[in-house]
């Protein structure tokens, strides 16, 4: 920012040997040489026109509209100042509002994508608060498995489980089914029994003496 004055310097000749002004504190009778006012500080030289002692090179004028100038371009620069910042905060505010709208997008499908993941969550912490201080996390995960939306129960390293599903409860025995129950009925391919069965109102009961018996 440039500041531009202007002044008027008085130059004034004197004579070798000789006092150029008079210092005192009132006016002195002398009017051809300038007179410094103590009382004022100031560097005065008599006007006979008017007949008064004005001072010289007063520069206050000139001062004042220094001081406008100054203040004219400062406000100005204070003003583009502000509205570049006012500018800025308006691009910031519409990138964060884009930028929330994308987040909020990616978030949506992240949580489609992984229900299936947070119903096994779910499961399994319902599962760790019930049995706090009896079963881990690990040490549920090798007898519980929770995958494509089927329930398997058993040891890991044993060849038997259960699988409960929308369908049916299912008993395998090295990932064949031996036996389910679906639709109200058991099925099984064989059944060994060892003392009685009961149909209905009907017994069927195996005697070691008397052998098969029906009631």
């Amino acid at each position: 920012m440039a500041v531009k004055s202007s002044a008027i310097l008085t130059l004034i000749r004197i004579d070798d040997g000789e006092d150029a002004s008079i210092r005192s504190a009132t006016a002195p009778s002398d009017t051809t040489k300038l007179w410094f006012d103590t009382t004022t500080q100031t560097l005065k030289r008599y006007d006979s026109s008017s007949g008064t002692w004005e001072i010289v090179n007063d520069y206050a004028d000139d001062m004042n509209n220094m001081r406008q100038e100054i203040s004219v371009e400062y406000n100005s620069a204070i003003t583009q100042l502000k509205n570049s910042l006012t500018s800025l905060v308006e691009e910031l505010q519409t990138t964060t509002t884009n930028n929330t709208t994308s987040i909020n997008s990616l978030s949506s499908q992240i949580i489609q994508n992984a229900s299936s993941i947070q119903l096994v969550t779910n499961n399994v912490n319902s599962i760790t608060d019930k049995l706090t201080g009896v079963a881990t996390k690990e040490e549920i995960s090798q007898w519980a498995k929770f995958e494509s939306g089927v329930l398997k129960l058993g040891s890991s390293n044993s060849p038997f489980d259960v699988r409960l599903s929308n369908t049916e409860l299912g008993f395998y025995e090295n990932d064949k089914r031996i036996a389910y129950l679906s639709n109200q009925q058991l099925n099984i391919s064989q059944a060994v029994v060892m003392k009685q069965i009961n149909l209905g109102a009907f017994q069927i009961i195996y005697d070691e003496d008397l052998g098969l018996l029906i009631l």
